[in-house]
């Protein structure tokens, strides 16, 4: 570590002045990138102490506050959240189904199936809505684009041209 350290500040005084290379940059010696390395580790262990300290604050606020109600209090609370937690679940459940059911319908109009994110929603009929005006728009696409891809001239027919000295062969250049 210690000939990096020489070796760096070396090439630095020979190579360069003023902290430069021929090439107009600068140049880090080990001891300004570990100084760099020890202020980017120092405010890093700050803010996720900062975060834990947060956290421990919320906690403890939290818990002396379910200490202060009454067991009904904390019956009807916890009731809440298992309601709160089976609405997400059921959710969840509902939107997995909704992608599978959107995924076949996709693959049956023809589309990439990795288009489904953009049809999914959890009402039923937004989503088969969703799927048909995706399903029109992607179709219109490819039709413009293999139009786009077939544009050209139509092949002249050169069997008709009788009234030309210069053979067929020349005359289809």
């Amino acid at each position: 570590m210690d000939d990096n350290k020489n070796t760096n500040a070396t090439e630095t005084a020979a190579g360069a002045d003023n902290g430069t290379n021929e090439a107009g940059n600068k140049t880090f010696t080990q001891q300004d990138m570990d100084n760099l390395a020890g202020k980017v580790r120092s405010e890093e262990k700050a803010k996720y102490e900062k975060i834990t300290q947060d956290a421990i604050a919320s906690a403890i606020k939290e818990h002396e506050r379910q200490a202060k109600l009454t067991q009904d209090e904390r019956d009807k609370e916890a009731r809440k959240k298992r309601e709160l937690e089976l609405e997400n679940r059921d959710l969840e459940i509902t939107m997995r189904e909704r992608t599978i059911e959107a995924k076949e319908a996709l693959i049956k109009e023809g589309i990439p199936a990795d288009l489904v994110e953009f049809v999914v929603n959890k009402d039923k009929d937004t989503t088969d809505k969703n799927i048909t005006r995706l399903s029109a728009a992607y179709k219109k696409a490819v039709e413009e684009g293999v139009a786009e891809k077939l544009k050209g001239q139509t092949p002249s027919d050169y069997k008709n041209d009788q009234g030309s000295a210069k053979p067929k062969i020349i005359r289809s250049f």
